[in-house]
């Protein structure tokens, strides 16, 4: 029992599809992986400045904190649209609102001499969704409501320290609570009303370092630990008190590097797990309730440009990601992404925003789920 809470609320909506022999789509989940993009530049990049992107990745290398002369923070807001096509072939039929508005990161951090100390809030996973429509109970269709929600949420304070020739290394720790939280209510005619509500507290730990070789080369790695959560709650009408969820660990890896000052080219790695990815992440089942299991780890690819022009104050960025390693019978993590965006600075304050077209491989009778993102960042710099 101990991994239950990571097949998360998608288990009672698949019994309900397996009687009538239809495949399932992921309905319920929130990922124990890292899914969501959380600021605009990351966004815009794919994720290919995950180990090299000054403060706005620091979730994943906090030594990125250090890229500061005084002072930096900002918030992101992430506005988020996922058609989905649940059952389109019979009489059953779904409808879904599928993730709105987000508060998905916020950061500030403070340089004295050789140190830099700061906080961040990150929210990496989510899940908000609405179902309507109606679905077979084995011998005839009935109307079916439900809502899921659920987050993946982590606080953290951030020192990083600068030390080498010209201040050229940094190392940087993040550490904090991370907390987990999923509800679920699901209504059917002549049926009880059936409803979960977990939450757990947990910790986490990452490590960084970032390296300037040259004026116009930076490397960059990070290692974020997997986070143990004890949660308590009720599973639908089991308890589920004192058991424990896993987060997924997560190392990165990148280059970055600037051929003329006004442009930027970044490539960096991203995976989550190593032999094999952690089977009580695995968010989904199969239509007899067997839990997905993982043969190989997570990996993503990312290359991204980024172009400063009107003496600086204005960036573009754009960015592209591919799924190289995972063997995933559903979308956890985009196959493709593709980002767009830029930035503007007045003074000492600045504003980002990203658009990101991500493509899953469902499986199953929905086929390829495509999910728009737009990501809006305000801060300072100074």
């Amino acid at each position: 029992m101990r991994h239950v809470l990571s097949v998360l609320l998608i288990l009672s909506v698949a019994a309900s599809f397996a009687t009538a022999g239809v495949e399932r789509t992921t309905l319920g989940d929130i990922p124990r992986t890292f899914s969501h993009y959380m600021n605009a530049q990351e966004a815009a990049l794919c994720r290919a400045n995950a180990a090299t992107g000054g403060p706005s990745s620091y979730f994943f290398n906090p030594a990125c904190a250090a890229d500061v002369l005084g002072v930096a923070g900002y918030a992101t807001l992430r506005l988020n649209s996922k058609t989905r096509d649940y059952l389109p072939d019979g009489a059953e039929s779904l409808d879904a609102e599928d993730d709105a508005v987000l508060f998905s990161q916020a950061m500030a951090v403070k340089r004295t001499d050789f140190w830099v100390l700061g906080f961040g809030y990150s929210c990496p996973s989510y899940r908000d969704l609405d179902l309507t429509g109606r679905v077979s109970d084995g011998e005839e269709i009935t109307p079916y409501e439900a809502h899921f929600n659920g987050s993946l949420r982590f606080f953290e304070a951030i020192l990083a320290a600068r030390f080498g020739n010209n201040d050229q290394g940094v190392f940087g720790i993040s550490s904090g609570a991370v907390s987990l939280s999923e509800s679920a209510k699901e209504v059917r005619p002549g049926d009880p009303i059936e409803s979960a509500d977990l939450s757990g507290l947990g910790y986490t730990v990452a490590l960084g370092f970032s390296f300037d070789a040259t004026e116009q080369l930076t490397f960059g790695l990070g290692y974020r630990w997997g986070t143990k959560i004890k949660v308590k709650g009720q599973w639908y009408r089991e308890d589920r008190r004192d058991e424990t969820a896993v987060t997924q660990p997560v190392a990165v890896g990148g280059v970055r590097f600037s051929p003329v000052e006004s442009v930027t080219l970044h490539a960096g790695y991203v995976q989550e797990g190593w032999d094999k990815a952690r089977a009580d992440l695995a968010a989904y089942s199969d239509d007899e309730g067997v839990r997905d299991e993982f043969d190989e780890p997570i990996g993503s690819a990312a290359f991204g440009a980024e172009v400063d022009l009107m003496d600086g104050r204005l960036a573009l960025r754009a960015g592209y990601s591919q799924q190289v390693r995972a063997d995933l019978d559903e979308g956890i993590v985009p196959d493709t992404s593709i980002g767009l965006g830029g930035g503007y600075s007045f003074s000492e304050y600045f504003v980002d925003v990203a658009l990101v077209r991500e493509r899953f491989d469902e499986g199953g009778t929905s086929g390829a789920v495509t999910n728009y993102g737009f990501y809006l960042s305000i801060g300072y710099l100074f």
